[in-house]
């Protein structure tokens, strides 16, 4: 790996890690979880000048956040 592929790894690691934990749908904290996630994503993104790998680790970590959330909800995908 490159310095750079290693950055963005570590980066999205570290985006994992602060939120690894969403909230159920429709709970107080969904709302306030997701614009923070999205805030950080972006600045994670911004931070790699949306280099490709950055852009696709990091909206399959979001996806994976999504898909996690409706599981405390019991909802299928």
């Amino acid at each position: 790996m490159t310095p750079e592929e290693n950055g963005i790894m570590r980066d999205a690691f570290y985006f994992l890690r602060d939120h690894i934990n969403p909230p159920p749908l429709g709970t107080d904290e969904c709302l306030a979880f997701w614009n923070q996630a999205a805030k950080d994503l972006a600045a994670v993104s911004y931070t790699w000048k949306n280099h490709p790998l950055a852009t696709c680790v990091l909206m399959a970590i979001y996806d994976y956040l999504d898909w996690k959330c409706k599981q405390t909800k019991g909802e299928d995908t």
